[in-house]
């Protein structure tokens, strides 16, 4: 009974430090994996004007890429319509090109536009980048955007997310 006991002690201290060992292990590498991560993020944010069509790209973090502007166009897109809890939603994925003097984004969209009343419309969706050039070469991100439109007139756009290199 003893010995019983003794050999049961010893595989069960040999498995509880396997256990402690092992999630020192993955609670070290998930801290590297985090901090390394954290480490090549930029939090951005991309605001557009609809007169003119002119952007202005801001950093919100201080890593890699810096403000920038210019023009930007859209093109590109599908366009279909849902009826959500009864309200009319008009899902499309432009295409926008933003031209600057650090480069260019193209940056693919996915917005869900609503019927706000009075004139206005408001879309919220999400974005990724496709490619870039100059400072944007070798980008990848994404994020969440929302814009408005007033009549037929496109009022703006705010794209915030996350970007580094690949």
């Amino acid at each position: 009974m003893y010995a019983a006991s003794r050999v049961l002690s010893t595989t069960s201290l040999r498995v509880a430090a396997f256990g402690i060992v092992t999630l020192v292990g993955l609670i070290a590498g998930a801290t590297f994996a985090f901090a390394g991560s954290n480490a090549t993020k930029q939090r951005i944010a991309i605001t557009g004007k609809g007169d003119g069509h002119t952007f202005v790209l801001t950093p919100l973090t201080r890593k890699g890429l810096q403000r920038d502007s210019g023009t930007f166009s859209d093109c590109c897109w599908s366009e279909r319509v849902i009826l959500r809890d009864g309200q009319r939603i008009e899902i499309e994925n432009p295409l926008a090109t933003y031209v600057g003097r650090r480069g260019t984004l193209v940056v693919r969209y996915r917005v869900e536009w609503a019927n706000a009343g009075n004139g206005y419309t408001v879309g919220t969706g999400a974005w990724k980048i496709v490619r870039g050039t100059g400072a944007y070469k070798g980008l990848t991100g994404n994020g969440r955007s929302a814009a408005a439109w007033s009549g037929d007139q496109f009022a703006g756009v705010r794209a915030e997310g996350w970007v580094r290199r690949r």
